[in-house]
Order: C-alpha cells, then structure tokens, then sequence
C-alpha cells in the first residue's frame, strides 16, 4: 500500500516538474520593453514587474521557477525582445545582463559635439563631461599628450549603462583608442612628424574631405606646406577656434575668419595645438601612408571633391575657370 502511495506521489511530482518544465521553456513573442529591476527587490517584486511590463505573463510560474533555481537576481536596466521563455528572461536577469545603451560618435565630431550628444541622450550632462576633456590635469592621469582629450575619442558605437559617470565614458572611449589606434601611431613613419602630430593632421583630414581616395592626397598637401613653412589656410580650424569660443553660428564670415586664436591656420603657421575632431581608422592611415606630391593648394569644386594645384597661380586659374 505504502508503496502504491509513493509510486502515486513521483506520479505527481513528476507531472508537476513536467509541467512546470513545459510552462517556463514555453516562447512568447516580447516586443522590446525596457524595464529597471531596483537593487533590493524581492522575487516577488520582480515578477510584478516582469508581468506589468508584458515580459511574462505568468508570474507565479516565474517566482516558483526563481524559488527551485534559489539563485539571486541582479537589478539594474535590462532591455527585453523577440521570442523569449520564462527560462531565458530569469538567465538574464541572474547573469545580470543589462541593458546597455547604444552611443555612437560619428568621424570628424569633436568634442563640443560628443558633449551635447551625450547630454540631449541622457547619459550625462554636457557641462560635467566638459570639465573633465579640457582638463589638462586629466590628460596627465592618462598618460596623454596635449592640452584636452580631442582626438582621442575614436569614431565608434559605444555601449554604456544607465546614467555612467564620466570616469567610465571616458575610459570606455580610451579602451578603443588604445586598441586600434596606438598601435597605428606607435609603428607611424613619418618623417619629422611625432604620433600626435599626426593625430592632428588626420582631424584635420577628416573635417576636410569624406571622400577616401582623396585623403592621403590631402594629407600630402598639408604635409608639403608645413615642410614650407606655409600657413595651412584650412577652414575648420577656424570653425573650430569659433567653436571653442562660442561664437559660432554656423556661418564662416570674412570678420570672424580674423579670430586671433591658435587654431586659426589663416594667422598661425605650423599645426593647431590639438587635434580639431575625431577621425576614423581610415583617414588616420591616410595620414601615415599619405600620397606624395607636388600639391600645395587644393579647393572645393562641387562642395564635396577638390582639385588640387602644385602653385598659386595654376590654383588661381584653375578656380576661375
């Protein structure tokens, strides 16, 4: 009899685990909702919001799952989509993958832009990330040369948490650098050009043309006119002086094209002090592997490709032509 009732009793259990089984590995379409575990929350919380938010739609199947499994939860933002059981929505959130937002800097923003970009995406406010770039004790703390971070924030999609502090984005943005840039510049071959110097002149590469094939001529150009001892006369690092000045309006007038900065290639000959916006993989080995010419003046035919001029008056002809 005993024996009838235990045999009765795995029946049963057997069934229940079975059951149980089936209901948790069970796929449910999820469209993607964003939900915030808080620390703290009990099992019994999580599930309530799993459930408000459409993640699961059983919440007693999702607590009992949690209460066999007996393994703490990790709070934080998560992001849940596409097909998903009640099993895959708890091993996210026990392994604690959370949701990560998507920041993304496009090649040839500076730094005035990766601020403002932050702050209206709400990872940080604008003023704080500010302080800290053009700081140049935060520079040394790095190991970095110059006198702020332009430059050294590579063009790239980023991931971050919720509300990051700037310490991280930074470091984040380094990392990149770090990987695929350094190693770069660390086996650069330029003659009489130091690798920050080099990161200079592929900002300003990358602010003068987006067209691939006409960037190392470019930077043969920029090249041939500092071995000259000629100002550059390049257009950006005034936007740029502007910029950095808070005077710029999006317009580049005969008045403020006179801005007495150091950025201003028009009244300063040599380099800007730093580099004047990030700048992709690409353009940076344009500059190392630049094309060597008679070039000394390019301009702008259609708003996009330049024609180039190995003397002024070939450059002049070829402008009013």
């Amino acid at each position: 009899m005993i024996r009838y009732f235990l045999f009765f009793l795995a029946a049963i259990f057997l069934s229940i685990g079975a059951s149980l089984y089936i209901q948790v590995s069970k796929k449910e379409f999820i469209e993607p909702t964003e939900i915030y575990i808080p620390k703290g929350s009990t099992i019994e919380e999580i599930g309530e919001i799993l459930k408000k938010n459409r993640v699961i739609k059983n919440k007693t199947v999702f607590e009992l799952y949690s209460r066999i499994k007996n393994k703490p939860l990790k709070y934080g933002y998560y992001r849940f989509e596409g097909s998903l059981s009640i099993k895959d929505v708890w091993e996210v959130l026990y392994r604690g993958k959370e949701r990560l937002f998507r920041f993304t800097i496009i090649p040839g923003e500076d730094l005035l832009d990766i601020g403002k970009k932050l702050e209206r995406e709400g990872f940080i406010k604008k003023g704080i990330f500010y302080s800290f770039v053009f700081d140049k004790k935060n520079l040394k703390r790095y190991k970095l040369e110059g006198d702020s971070f332009e430059g050294y924030f590579p063009p790239e999609t980023y991931f971050f948490r919720k509300n990051p502090d700037i310490t991280e984005i930074v470091e984040t943005f380094l990392q990149v650098f770090k990987k695929k840039y350094t190693p770069i510049l660390e086996k650069a071959g330029v003659n009489g050009l130091s690798p920050y110097q080099i990161m200079i002149i592929a900002s300003l590469v990358e602010k003068e043309t987006s067209i691939l094939e006409e960037k190392p001529i470019i930077a043969g150009v920029i090249i041939n006119r500092l071995r000259k001892n000629m100002k550059l006369q390049i257009d950006p690092t005034v936007i740029y002086a502007l910029k950095l000045s808070g005077v710029w309006n999006g317009n580049l007038t005969k008045k403020n094209m006179g801005i007495n900065s150091p950025y201003n290639t028009y009244l300063y000959k040599g380099l800007p002090p730093t580099p004047i916006s990030s700048f992709s993989i690409e353009t940076l080995k344009s500059v190392v592997h630049y094309k060597k010419t008679d070039y000394l003046y390019f301009f702008s035919k259609d708003g996009k490709r330049h024609i180039f001029s190995e003397n002024y008056k070939e450059h002049i002809r070829k402008m009013t032509r």
